[in-house]
């Protein structure tokens, strides 16, 4: 296996990728997410015209060279019919990158050392595609996914202009999605994600952390409520409490940004997952009475939109004209998914897309269709004064939520399958210092059967147990194999590296939904037989913008 240091593109030996910049990754924020907003609200509202003219020259001053129209990769068919009454459906891609230049971001919590030397990512990618009836579908792409290399332009990211020059890439060459932004800027960012998906993206729109905390202010802040506190260990306490609160600009960032908040197991979809809901909850309240019968503050709004953006053929005729289209939007028609993946193969710190899943996606989206377990478009049932939000548990967009046990109760096998000698001892050791108990029969090896990532497996009806042992375990991903019963079952693969955290009983934890390795054998022997099942992919669930559901 290839094993890479850098969150930067994979280098092959006869290219060079722009190193990113480590220190930053964890400062990208959600704002991609204000993007949607605005769009939506954009398009939902329409637009008098005295705000229009404002927004339009502020639009148009912002704009850059993404947009590819004859990329290869580009599988949907333009020009697609359409059935009467309906329109044709697009694909607006959204994303920010940590290029925080200026004295508003760097107030924001951005330095401008990311731009000292020219490179920046984009950390935060969402695809909005808006179907030919009207429904949003939103996809949150991973910044660690790992894709093929693109051949792109080079990208200035001091002057925003793209050079004639093409950046080296070779064959088999695979990249972090998000370091396609360091080479060749939003457009190589849209060759990525057209690569990626087959999709024609139509649109482009970023925004940066001034403009989301200027947009969150403009409402008056948002309503939103916290599974528990967050506590995040670059940000520090980022919201002391749970329930249902009202955050402000500042904050709102914060919680959008938070990628080390004690209790989740993977730091980069459980921040997407609190993007999704901070975002629908930005949405109910823009599109309250309290916003739309409110001009000032649907201007300031807008204008904070505008000011911190910038977009690829995206001018306000075109919002007015999806507007039209779109008429009242009810944040029940908005539905976020995160993309299914699974921990590289290539890159101990990467994702690789979930094949089977993620290519059912995107299939979906190209024929503008329902995502796979996604019902048909129906009539909205969402009440227009939004419920209290509930803490959620189970499977959420590829995470599994739930809450620790006392670990002594967990019953807990370790399996090594590093190809290492010793490591399920020394890992017992770790965790009953923490407060497990494990004994020595309860230790196997495989020596013949290596794997890469750690994983933990557990019977469905013993999800908490699972999450325990998740918490104690970073990196982990939780796996349900039927059969187990109260037995928790973790492989320690190559990418354990002896790392065992404490943990604390009736904690809320976040788990990253894995693949399965095994099944359950007869015998809890050393030299029992494993038994191969067919892998699971990862659960495609959702957010819908409509529900209330806890950050």
């Amino acid at each position: 296996m290839t094993h890479s240091a850098s969150p930067g593109p994979e280098k092959s030996p006869t290219s060079a990728a722009p190193a990113p910049h480590p220190h930053h990754v964890w400062l990208n924020v959600g704002r991609v997410a204000v993007a949607l907003l605005a769009v939506l609200v954009l398009a939902a509202t329409g637009l008098e015209w005295t705000i229009k003219s404002r927004a339009d020259s502020g639009i148009l001053s912002r704009s850059v060279q993404a947009i590819v129209t004859d990329d290869t990769n580009i599988s949907t068919a333009p020009g697609t019919t359409v059935a009467p009454g309906e329109f044709t459906p697009e694909n607006i891609l959204l994303l920010g990158s940590d290029t925080r230049a200026g004295a508003a971001n760097a107030q924001a919590g951005g330095t401008d050392d990311s731009t000292a030397d020219g490179v920046a990512n984009s950390d935060t990618l969402m695809i909005a595609h808006i179907s030919s009836d009207r429904h949003v579908t939103v996809l949150s792409i991973p910044r660690d996914t790992m894709v093929d290399a693109p051949t792109c332009r080079v990208w200035d990211g001091a002057t925003g202009q793209l050079s004639d020059q093409t950046y080296p890439v070779s064959s088999g060459d695979k990249w972090h999605i998000n370091s396609a932004y360091s080479v060749g800027g939003p457009q190589c960012t849209v060759r990525a994600v057209q690569d990626l998906t087959g999709l024609r993206i139509d649109r482009v729109i970023g925004i940066d952390f001034a403009g989301f905390q200027s947009m969150v202010d403009a409402l008056g802040g948002i309503t939103v409520n916290v599974c528990r506190p967050i506590v995040d260990g670059e940000l520090g306490t980022v919201v002391p409490d749970g329930g249902v609160q009202t955050i402000h600009g500042e904050q709102a960032l914060s919680l959008v940004r938070a990628r080390k908040v004690e209790g989740d197991t993977d730091s980069d979809l459980a921040r997407i997952r609190r993007q999704q809901i901070v975002l629908s909850a930005i949405l109910q309240q823009v599109t309250s009475a309290g916003t739309l019968l409110n001009p000032a503050k649907l201007d300031a709004f807008l204008q904070a939109f505008v000011q911190n953006t910038f977009t690829d053929n995206v001018t306000i005729d075109d919002l007015v004209a999806l507007a039209q289209s779109m008429g009242n939007l009810d944040p029940s028609k908005v539905t976020f998914y995160t993309l299914p993946t699974v921990p590289s193969r290539s890159n101990p710190d990467a994702l690789d897309p979930d094949e089977d899943a993620a290519n059912a996606v995107f299939e979906a989206l190209r024929n503008d269709q329902p995502l796979p377990g996604e019902s048909g478009s129906t009539t909205s049932t969402a009440p227009s004064t939004p419920a209290v939000p509930e803490p959620s548990a189970g499977a959420v967009g590829g995470l599994a939520t739930g809450t620790t046990v006392d670990p002594a109760t967990v019953n807990l096998t370790v399996v090594n399958v590093t190809g290492r000698s010793g490591v399920a001892g020394q890992a017992m050791d770790e965790l009953n210092n923490v407060g497990f108990d494990i004994t020595d029969d309860d230790l196997q090896a495989r020596p013949d059967d290596v794997q890469s990532a750690v994983t933990i497996e557990y019977d469905p009806t013993n999800l908490n147990a699972a999450l325990t042992v998740a918490a104690a375990v970073p990196g982990a991903t939780v796996v349900p194999v039927s059969g187990l019963g109260k037995s928790v079952r973790l492989l320690l693969g190559e990418d354990y590296d002896g790392s065992v955290s404490p943990v604390k009983a009736k904690a809320s934890v976040t788990a990253t939904m894995g693949s399965a390795t095994s099944t359950p054998t007869a015998s809890d022997d050393q030299d029992s037989a494993q038994s191969t099942a067919p892998s699971l992919t990862t659960p495609l669930t959702s957010i819908n913008a409509g529900e209330a559901l806890c950050a």
